[in-house]
């Protein structure tokens, strides 16, 4: 890893930044049947809260990736940090519309700054760029579970929920100013790059990259949008599912660390993926069929599953890819097709569970998916390089 000063500098903004990356998103479950019944929304509208924003993180990547071949990369996260910040502020209005706007505005800055953090993390710490990207997840992992957990003591605390859930622009703007010093700081590399983009459409590996990436964004983005709902209507209180949602939080931290730690240790990802998407299979089977048995027990596995998900689905591309232009390409292909696929998550299961009056089904299809991805883990062999598929003029 370059030791060059101010490094350490760079690590702590790029963990702010991350932390800033989950608020917009994982503050609304946990208020999710206040909103409803304030804006007159049925569960699949509701959902679409949630969905937006995934969905932005699945079509930005890609425009991101090219502005950053000709602004820079540094620059542009900035950009999409005050995005994200402008865009929960907005929430302080009560219409739907409003709420829709806020959505997507907070998704085309996450999705920016996702894109872009990798190339940064690469160019600046080289051979520790995982364990880098690893820091990094844990760090979007924290700041999801915080805005979860605290969301609604900030409601209590304020009287309203669009304040709660506006209050998390605050740190976003924090973000933005220790990011700002980044800016001046002297790169190791030149972050802008010549020529057309293009996807690695012809490569397997980075097809199996994005399908894991749509897994992984999924199955978090659906059951924390979902989990809150399940057991409010089955009776429980504001303050039991806030608790559940601690659960849920700090198993996926636990996972998110475990993974961090694994990184340096071993490139070959497979044992990880396998155990977390196992995990992924009994949870939501559980959930499915018997929610109220062993509540703590299927959260808690929900949670370590998505919580080392989400990393290893950051790392892989590094692992994969050295290049800095590749690697933008790479890792905006594997956030687009992933986010594109997620987005319909939330919606679904809320359709879902619509039409059959229960959450059986819902649950049911995302044990399913987890079994059915597991098999392609086992393709995850260490190193294998990517074909160039050359510029595609934008």
């Amino acid at each position: 890893m370059d030791r060059r000063p101010g490094l350490i500098f760079v690590l702590i903004a790029m963990i702010a930044v991350s932390a800033n990356l989950r608020p917009a998103i994982s503050s609304v479950p946990p208020l999710l049947d206040t909103i409803r019944d304030g804006l007159g929304l049925s569960h699949a509208a509701a959902g679409l809260i949630t969905t937006i924003p995934v969905l932005m993180m699945g079509i930005i990547p890609v425009f991101a990736a090219m502005a950053a071949a000709r602004a820079g990369s540094e620059r542009l996260v900035l950009a999409a940090l005050l995005l994200v910040g402008g865009g929960i502020l907005l929430r302080l209005i009560e219409y739907p519309s409003f709420m829709y706007l806020s959505a997507a505005l907070a998704g085309i800055g996450i999705a920016g700054a996702q894109t872009l953090l990798p190339d940064i993390a690469k160019r600046r710490f080289r051979d520790g760029a995982a364990t880098v990207m690893s820091v990094q997840a844990c760090a979007m992992t924290a700041g999801a579970g915080i805005a979860a957990v605290l969301t609604p003591d900030v409601q209590a605390a304020t009287g309203s929920w669009s304040a709660a859930l506006a209050w998390w622009s605050a740190p976003a703007a924090l973000g933005a100013v220790i990011w700002l010093a980044v800016i001046g700081l002297p790169r190791s590399a030149p972050g802008a790059g010549a020529g057309g983009f293009g996807f690695p459409l012809r490569s397997a590996i980075a097809w199996r990259i994005t399908l894991l990436g749509a897994l992984s964004s999924g199955m978090f983005y659906t059951t924390l949008t979902w989990i809150p709902p399940t057991y409010t209507e089955a009776g429980w209180s504001t303050a039991e599912t806030g608790t559940l949602l601690l659960v849920f939080s700090v198993t996926q931290l636990a996972a998110s660390l475990g993974v961090t730690w694994l990184t340096g240790r071993s490139r070959d990802r497979r044992a990880q993926l396998l155990a977390s998407l196992g995990l992924a299979a009994i949870g939501c089977a559980g959930l499915a069929a018997a929610p109220l048995a062993a509540p703590w027990l299927w959260v808690s596995c929900v949670g370590l599953a998505t919580g080392a998900l989400f990393p290893l689905s950051l790392i892989l591309p590094v692992d994969y890819e050295d290049r800095p232009d590749a690697l933008r390409r790479l890792a905006a292909m594997s956030l687009t097709g992933g986010y594109v696929l997620a987005a319909a998550g939330p919606v679904l299961f809320g359709w879902m569970r619509e039409a059959s009056g229960d959450y059986l089904w819902s649950y049911g299809a995302l044990a399913v998916w987890a079994a059915a991805t597991a098999g392609m883990s086992l393709y995850f062999r260490p190193r294998r390089p990517l074909a160039d598929p050359g510029p595609l003029q934008p």
